[in-house]
């Protein structure tokens, strides 16, 4: 049994007619072979672009959030119980809203029920907030009940809607709450690594071989974000590397001190092994997010490695760093491209995918806000030769005429 309100046939056809219109963008498929797609992937929901998305969402968030805040500002003298209620029946009224435009009119990722939803989380977050005001609870208290709503009610919309990001949000939402008890840093931080770990190993079982494309490449999302939360956990340096990017190292490093010395050179051994390790299973998996999230980490490991071992750093370490890194891509790139038809075991440094247009470009937006960009593009009018460079009047009496 599923809970999603969508058809794992309907999704698999949206995500295989996704792959087929990159494929004939980039010429590896015919005209033909792409409306035999077509023809078989057939669904009943209704779809816009990206640029559409975005814009649909912003007006569904502005005007369910003014709407909800007019009868908050309307109800205020009502007292504190009353808007926790009212911000609850809002809530409710907006997540049905989403479920009947989803099951009458069949949207699928068209921005309004996904901003209704969006609302309808966070006014049953703030009702809960308002009702709590009075009772005077712990902060302790009311921080883990919030980490527990955002869980439960994100994970639900991911698992109902199948929005990649709510699971992203569920699973902050439960990152956070081991560092809401007053716990040592040592058990905050492996509290935090046994929850990301958990969730990674439920996710690898469930990520099989022949499941569907579209959920495959959920999983592979996950388990690259999962991979990164992980290793943000264990290196012990990472917020002292953000605290020198910020210049704010006072109020941002973590002292490594407060850690026992078995646990900081641990962590400093598996700064190297998990982004190796990352970096074998993306290759040997072929999952490009994977990769790119593990040579991420590599990059971080190099920047805090002279912060575990103490030693100086210099205004030209960044700039070695990156020489190194360009260095290293160069000689990636040539010998992928010496290998047989420019690839080695089906690895390539060419770019075979040609990118979804969206409607508008970056390029264009720039060239929309450049002054005299409309001018430039009008058709000009050709002067009339026999009155260039007139003097007199309109008839040009002194010259060429």
């Amino acid at each position: 049994m599923t809970l999603n309100i969508y058809s794992s046939k309907q999704e698999e056809n949206i995500y295989i007619r996704g792959q087929a219109a990159t494929w004939k963008r980039s010429g590896l498929i015919s005209e033909d072979s792409w409306r035999a797609v077509q023809d078989h992937t057939g669904h009943p929901l209704r779809q816009t672009n990206l640029f559409f998305r975005i814009l649909f969402f912003i007006f569904t968030l502005l005007c369910a959030g003014a709407l909800a805040g007019l009868f908050v500002w309307l109800m205020d003298k009502m007292g504190d119980a009353m808007i926790a209620v009212m911000l609850m029946v809002f809530g409710m009224a907006y997540y049905i809203a989403a479920e009947y435009l989803v099951d009458k009119h069949r949207l699928y990722r068209y921005g309004i029920e996904e901003a209704l939803l969006l609302v309808s989380m966070f006014l049953f977050v703030i009702s809960f907030l308002v009702f709590t005001d009075d009772y005077h609870f712990s902060h302790q208290f009311i921080a883990v009940i919030l980490c527990l709503l955002f869980f439960v009610m994100a994970f639900w919309i991911y698992l109902r809607f199948g929005y990649l990001y709510m699971a992203l949000i569920s699973f902050v939402a439960l990152g956070v709450m081991p560092f809401q008890f007053s716990m040592s840093p040592v058990a905050e931080r492996l509290g935090l690594l046994f929850v990301l770990c958990g969730i990674l190993f439920f996710n690898l079982i469930s990520d099989k071989p022949d499941i569907e494309g579209f959920r495959k490449d959920s999983y592979i999302t996950i388990q690259a974000f999962l991979l990164a939360a992980i290793y943000l956990t264990i290196n012990l340096q990472i917020l002292g590397l953000a605290g020198l990017l910020l210049r704010e190292t006072p109020n941002i490093h973590l002292d490594p001190k407060l850690f026992p010395p078995y646990v900081y050179w641990s962590s400093y051994i598996l700064t190297f092994i998990l982004p190796a390790g990352g970096i074998y299973w993306g290759i040997r998996s072929r999952k490009r997010l994977i990769l790119n999230a593990s040579l991420v980490m590599a990059c971080a490991t190099l920047a805090t490695n002279k912060s575990y071992l103490g030693m100086t750093r210099y205004a030209w370490d960044p700039a070695i760093l990156g020489m190194a890194l360009i260095a290293l891509s160069l000689l990636i790139t040539r010998w992928l491209n010496h290998g047989p038809q420019k690839a080695r075991n089906g690895f390539t440094a060419l770019s075979i995918l040609t990118p979804e247009d969206h409607g508008i470009s970056l390029a264009d937006a720039a060239t929309a806000l450049t002054p005299g960009a409309i001018d430039s593009g009008l058709p000009q009018t050709p002067q009339d030769p026999y009155s260039e460079g007139g003097r007199s009047g309109g008839g040009g009496a002194s010259r060429n005429f």
